[in-house]
Formats: structure tokens, C-alpha cells, sequence
């Protein structure tokens, strides 16, 4: 396997890894903070439930467009710069060939060395291109397409963080059960899922999976404080 493949395909991954860790975050700690509101608000089991549906639907749905139109912008910005980057080559070369003698002078270049290498470099203008926009976007593609698969990742990542909170309503609804014994059922499983959801930043991080564990754990029990007190006082 070549070099460039390796880390084209590192890359890939840890990206991977972040929109699933990401999308999954968000979906289990909103959805158990929503569920926390509800649970102190009295609402009833039914309202719960369907509540929790809906903003898991609405919840993935936004986290898909934004990721769809970040995607967007980034490649539409990206691939801009880059077809300027080929008008001032075309418009003024010796300007930008320049550059390219510079940016090899920074990396420890002279004389007839430098000067072959620069030499190499303009005679094809992809590879300028390539070097140019290296140096100033620190990217080597140099047609940026926009990708679908993030927004998909990103929108099942989320309801995969917000079953944690949701499937014990969701399963538990035709079983006799008092609505409380519900509660603690649904915040037991959640507390899993946001240990869990937390020890997944350890393929992003690095962190020890334990203490990113207990992080995520502390900021969901937290949102779910916050959230239960704040429903505590909402009139029904």
C-alpha cells in the first residue's frame, strides 16, 4: 500500500470516526436533557414519548443540513481559491512562480537546486497548482466535490445517540409501569450510552476511553440537572 493511500485513508477514517462521535454526542446528550425537562414538568408517558420522537427526527434532520451546507460552502470556497489560483498563474506567472521559489527557500532550498526544483514544479500546471494551494489552503485536491455521506453518517449517528433516552419509553409503553419506574429505566440506559458516547472520543482524542467516558458522562448529567429543575418549575 503506498504512502499517499495510508494516509489519504487515516484521514478518511478519523474523519469517519469524528461525524459518528460527534452526531452520536449530540443526539444522546439533547435527547436525555429533553427527556430530563419533560420527566420535571410531569408530562405524561405519551407526551414524553411522542415529544422525544419528534425532536429526534427534527433533531438528526438539522444536524444532517448543517453538515450538508458546511460541506457546501467549505468545497465551494476551496474550489474558488483553487480556479484563482490557476487564472493568476495563466494572468501573471512569473509573480507565481516566485512564490513557488520562496516557499522552497523556507524549506532549507538554494541555488541550482532550488532553481531545478522550481524549474520541475511550473513546467505542468497541476503540480504548480498543487503547490500553491498547499502552501495557502493546506490541501492537495484540487477539485473539491461536496459529499452526501457525512449528512447521512451525522443524521444516524444522532438517532443512535437518541435511542439511549428514547427505546425504554418506546419499548416500555403497553407494559403496566408507573411512569416513574419509566423514568429511572429510560435514565439508567442513557447514562450507558453517554459513557459510552464519550469513550468513542477516544479513536478522535487519544484521551483514555475511561476518562472521556466519565467527561461525557458529567456534561450529560449535568444538561440533565439543568433541564429537570428548569421543567420543574414550567406550569402544566
Amino acid at each position: 500500500m503506498s504512502r499517499p493511500y495510508q494516509d489519504k485513508f487515516h484521514l478518511q477514517g478519523g474523519e469517519l470516526i469524528r461525524q459518528v462521535t460527534f452526531g452520536m454526542n449530540d443526539g444522546v446528550v439533547s435527547i436525555f436533557a429533553l427527556l430530563a425537562g419533560l420527566a420535571g414538568a410531569g408530562q405524561s408517558t405519551d407526551s414524553i414519548l411522542i415529544t422525544l420522537l419528534a425532536a429526534t427526527v427534527a433533531g438528526a434532520l438539522s444536524m444532517a443540513a448543517g453538515e450538508f451546507i458546511s460541506g457546501k460552502s467549505e468545497s465551494d470556497y476551496f474550489n474558488h481559491e483553487i480556479n484563482q489560483e490557476r487564472l493568476e498563474i495563466k494572468l501573471c506567472p512569473d509573480i507565481e512562480r516566485e512564490e513557488v521559489r520562496k516557499i522552497y527557500k523556507k524549506k532549507g532550498f538554494s541555488g541550482k537546486l532550488l532553481e531545478q526544483v522550481v524549474e520541475k514544479i511550473t513546467e505542468d500546471e497541476d503540480r504548480w497548482v498543487r503547490e500553491m494551494i498547499i502552501d495557502e489552503l493546506e490541501t492537495t485536491e484540487l477539485n473539491h466535490e461536496l459529499e452526501l455521506l457525512p449528512s447521512v453518517i451525522i443524521f444516524f449517528s444522532f438517532i443512535l445517540g437518541a435511542c439511549f433516552p428514547t427505546l425504554p419509553d418506546l419499548i416500555c409503553k403497553h407494559i403496566e409501569m408507573s411512569p416513574d419506574m419509566l423514568f429511572y429505566i429510560a435514565t439508567g440506559v442513557t447514562v450507558a450510552g453517554l459513557f459510552l458516547a464519550g469513550a468513542l472520543k477516544k479513536f478522535v482524542t487519544g484521551v483514555n476511553w475511561i476518562k472521556s467516558g466519565f467527561e461525557m458522562l458529567a456534561v450529560g448529567i449535568f444538561a440533565f440537572g439543568i433541564s429537570y429543575v428548569i421543567g420543574m418549575f414550567i406550569p402544566i
